[in-house]
């Protein structure tokens, strides 16, 4: 690993700042050896108990992203129990993420996420848009006591991953009061598609999560407005399908950027990006810290 693309997520520290975001990587993903150059893999959201997912078809794609409602379909929390051979292999940061439907069930997750002894940190998936029940930002009262308790529950750090929908700088300010130690910007947007020919939704559940870099202008515009507003990690997370747009992100204030839908198109992508990172840094003379935030 080159130690001068070495970044921090509060207590994290990754070898460079490209992550997997969750959902891109399960339990068993063959591209190891890409895995490993990575600064972190962020696992497939897991819930308490198993769960199918949403009916299909479950995406559809456009000219500029792609819209999913997978529905959170995970093998439960015990249901990872074969697979932590394969998670030890992985040489980067392993991240957990984790979303409950029913506030106490937030606590029995991670008390076995803890037990595996294998993790990094975890993420809360606070904003998926692809479930009825779990979409906490809605209520901050719930949400502020939900990431209180997950906070006195563990040391390890914690990553809050955000939706733009409700409250979010409102959220933002819970979870830095909270000491979380960072924050994802952002989910997916909720979105619909429609088949005029066949006059009826693309999509079996109706609504998807909307990413790709349609999505990017959108992020940059809250990566920009919050690390103005408060002094918190972020992590940048829409619309990443080059190195250009990982220094976008880092330049407007991200530590650590999240590659998601693209990986599925050009699985070498996070190689590309920590090498035009790489070159972009020594043509410039500059330094990862000294470029994080530069943008004013």
């Amino acid at each position: 690993m080159l130690s001068h693309l070495q970044t921090s997520i509060g207590k994290l520290k990754l070898e460079n700042p490209i992550i997997i975001a969750s959902g891109v990587c399960g339990f068993g993903e063959e591209n190891v050896e890409v895995l490993n150059q990575c600064g972190a893999v962020v696992f497939k959201t897991l819930t308490l108990n198993p769960k199918k997912g949403n009916p299909t078809p479950r995406v559809a794609e456009f000219p500029y992203g792609m819209l999913n409602s997978i529905g959170l379909e995970n093998p439960g929390i015990d249901g990872i129990k074969d697979k932590i051979s394969y998670i030890k292999k992985l040489k980067c940061k392993k991240i957990a993420s984790f979303l409950a439907e029913k506030e106490d069930e937030f606590f029995l997750i991670l008390e076995k996420l803890e037990n595996y002894k294998i993790f990094d940190g975890y993420e809360i998936n606070l904003s998926c848009p692809n479930v009825e029940k779990g979409r906490w930002f809605y209520d901050t009262k719930i949400l502020k006591n939900i990431l209180k308790n997950l906070r006195q529950n563990t040391k390890k750090p914690l990553i809050a991953k955000l939706s733009s929908e409700k409250n979010l700088l409102e959220n933002v300010r819970i979870i830095k009061n909270l000491n979380f130690d960072a924050i994802t910007l952002l989910n997916t947007y909720t979105a619909i598609a429609v088949d005029y020919k066949n006059i009826k939704f693309k999509l079996g559940n109706i609504y998807g999560g909307y990413s790709g870099p349609a999505i990017k202008p959108l992020v940059q515009r809250w990566v920009y407005d919050i690390r103005k507003k408060f002094d918190i990690d972020i992590i940048a997370s829409g619309g990443i399908i080059s190195g250009v747009d990982v220094v976008e992100y880092l330049l407007l204030g991200a530590k650590a950027v999240q590659i998601g839908s693209a990986y599925f198109r050009n699985p070498n992508l996070p190689s590309e990006c920590i090498n035009f990172l790489k070159n972009y840094l020594e043509v410039k003379k500059l330094s990862l810290k000294q470029i994080i935030g530069l943008l004013k």
